[in-house]
Parts: C-alpha cells; sequence; structure tokens
C-alpha cells in the first residue's frame, strides 16, 4: 500500500508541475512565440509526451545517474549533454507533430526545458533520488501508454498491431 501511495504521489507532483507551469508557457508562446492558443496546448502536451519517452529511454538504458545529475544541478543545465539531447529531441517532434520551423523548435524547447526542469528540481529542493526518480517516471510511464491505448481502442484495435 505504501508504494502504491508514493507512486500516486509523483504522479500527482508530475501533473502539478505541468497543470502550474502550462498558463505562464501558454501564455509566453502566444506572445513571445506567435503560436495559437491551441498550438501553444499542443506543445505542452507533446513537451509531457515527449519527456516521459525520452527519460524512460534513459532509465531503460541505465542511465538514471545522468538523469539525476541534470535535475540535481538544474542552474548548470547548458553544459549537460543529456539536456542538450533532451532539447534537440523536443525541438524534432515540434517540428514533426506541429508542424513549426526548425528554428522556432529549438527556440521553444530552449525555453520550455529549463522550467519544467527546474520545477521538477525545486520539487525536492534539489535533491532528487533514484528512487524519487523511479517513482515519477513509473507513474508518468503508467499514464502515457493508458493513453496510448485509449487511443488505440478509440481508432479502432487493428491500429495497435501496427
Amino acid at each position: 500500500m505504501k508504494l502504491f501511495n508514493c507512486s500516486l504521489y509523483y504522479q500527482s507532483m508530475i501533473q502539478e508541475i505541468f497543470s502550474k507551469l502550462s498558463p505562464e508557457l501558454i501564455s509566453n508562446l502566444t506572445n513571445s512565440y506567435g503560436l495559437s492558443n491551441d498550438q501553444a496546448s499542443k506543445t505542452i502536451s507533446t513537451t509531457k509526451e515527449s519527456l516521459i519517452s525520452s527519460l524512460g529511454k534513459e532509465v531503460s538504458s541505465g542511465n538514471i545517474d545522468g538523469i539525476l545529475n541534470m535535475v540535481n544541478n538544474s542552474s548548470n543545465l547548458s553544459s549537460n549533454p543529456m539536456f542538450s539531447g533532451l532539447i534537440n529531441k523536443l525541438a524534432q517532434d515540434y517540428g514533426s507533430k506541429l508542424g513549426l520551423s526548425s528554428d522556432k523548435t529549438i527556440q521553444i524547447a530552449s525555453f520550455i526545458l529549463p522550467k519544467i526542469i527546474k520545477a521538477i528540481s525545486g520539487s525536492k529542493s534539489g535533491n532528487i533520488e533514484k528512487t524519487d526518480l523511479m517513482s515519477m517516471m513509473g507513474s508518468a510511464a503508467g499514464d502515457a501508454l493508458k493513453s496510448k491505448a485509449s487511443d488505440a481502442l478509440k481508432k479502432g484495435l487493428g491500429n495497435f498491431f501496427n
């Protein structure tokens, strides 16, 4: 029961971080980057999906320490190779999913990602541990899988096996 409560806590924390940041991010995306409200909202959901996927791959490849280094040293992100990789992946996803130009996608990713990393880091005062990270990733990945399964069911089970 304790593990279940822990997982719910982190799931709630991730959702809370995105919920708290979304109004500010959407406002900046529309005012500073010229996106419509719909594009800005899709940018936020694409960010969440992309980060869960990218960080999930890092976890599955055993690079937990790399993630922890990035989140626990959020004041020095620009020199972190994982951070640079996440920026590039986000920019690629913004381009492919939202049809934005490559110049704009890099600018947007460079604006959004530091805010999210700092919010995650700030959630535990820059002291995220392996167990914290695994709980966050587990609950977030579970949400992503549920969403993907729901979409597949909505489109028909035939698409699920493609």
